[in-house]
């Protein structure tokens, strides 16, 4: 599959919120269990290839990178001379 959004987290919370559903109600309607819908929406894990397909069929989104967000851009961070250290690629969820 596509590489995964850095906000899938947050698009799955929001698609599901708008469908006016609880986390158990999604699990149901998907098959799997409630505790990784929610460690999906905290962002603690990612959904296999399985799962994610079939959050963007039920919910009706993207998940990709390719799906697009403001946040998406190209990075430009890092030094001249091409070494990075971690607080160049980290971005912190506060």
């Amino acid at each position: 599959m596509d590489e995964l959004a850095t906000d899938y987290d947050d698009r799955v919370r929001n698609a599901r919120e708008n469908k006016g559903l609880s986390q158990s109600d999604l699990a149901n309607e998907l098959n799997e269990k409630a505790s990784l819908i929610r460690k999906i929406e905290r962002g603690d894990t990612l959904p296999s290839d399985k799962v994610q397909s079939e959050l963007e069929d039920f919910l009706e989104i993207s998940l990709s990178a390719q799906g697009g967000s403001a946040d998406d851009t190209e990075w430009s961070g890092g030094s001249s001379t091409g070494s990075y250290t971690l607080g160049d690629v980290v971005k912190r969820k506060d």
